[in-house]
């Protein structure tokens, strides 16, 4: 009865512990979607800058028609990475 009583004290810390280990995969795996998810809205509002800072340009340069023009290129669809600088490394910050 007593071995018993053991064996299965032993069987509830052995998922215990396995609990914790997935947990704390899964908590890993959704720090770094995180991270990832910040890094590409960060990415997205630079690219945003960037389009608008050609819009402008086009438009200061070419008056109102440039303006229109460089507008109905970007309503086709396709999209084109713009030339720049590469991405700066993300940085992580840790919280204590």
């Amino acid at each position: 009865m007593l071995k018993s009583q053991q064996r299965k004290v032993r069987q509830m810390i052995e998922q215990l512990q396995n609990s914790k280990s997935e947990i704390q995969a899964k908590e890993a795996a959704m720090q770094e979607l995180k991270e990832r998810v910040a890094y590409l809205e960060a990415e997205n509002l630079e690219m945003h800058d960037r389009i608008e800072h050609l819009i402008e340009a086009q438009v200061s340069r070419g008056g109102a028609g440039g303006g229109a023009r460089a507008r109905s290129k970007s309503d086709t669809g396709t999209s084109k990475r713009l030339p720049g600088p590469k991405p700066l490394p993300l940085i992580r910050v840790v919280e204590t």
